[in-house]
């Protein structure tokens, strides 16, 4: 072999390991990755954590932040809203979706919790349906 060839044979061999690329890891999704760190961080799935926004929003002035009948506006009614950690009828997945969509009246309870029914969209009432049956089956 002369030095010409030996010489070009390793250029080739240099140049061919230094194109290999090590397999590289695909960039992460920043939006999974903050779904994923919110139920790292609150023990909740997706849909129960976009439940609990929810209910933050629309039910947590009358039953508490936790769920527990004690919300900012729960003295203001009579008959006051239920505890729902200690609830046995939240384990029925189309009563309380009948309760969300038409409001407590539909099932022969207090009129004062509304029908959130033309406010919420069927995703969302899922959603919230989701968070009240986690909030039933949270130990206090």
């Amino acid at each position: 072999m002369t030095m010409g060839r030996l010489l070009a044979g390793l250029l080739a061999l240099t140049t061919a390991a230094a194109c290999r690329r090590p397999a590289s890891v695909p960039p992460s999704d920043p939006m999974l990755d903050a779904i994923r760190a919110e139920e790292r961080g609150t023990g909740l799935t997706y849909a129960e954590g976009q439940g609990k926004h929810l209910f933050d929003h629309y039910c947590a002035t009358c039953h508490g932040d936790g769920g527990k009948g004690d919300g900012q506006n729960a003295s203001n009614l009579h008959p006051p809203p239920p505890d729902l950690t200690a609830s046995k009828n939240l384990g029925d997945a189309a009563h309380l979706r009948r309760v969300i969509v038409e409001g407590s009246a539909a099932v022969g309870r207090s009129p004062l919790s509304p029908p959130w029914g033309r406010t919420l969209s069927a995703q969302e009432i899922e959603y919230l349906a989701l968070y009240c049956q986690r909030l039933a089956t949270t130990s206090p």
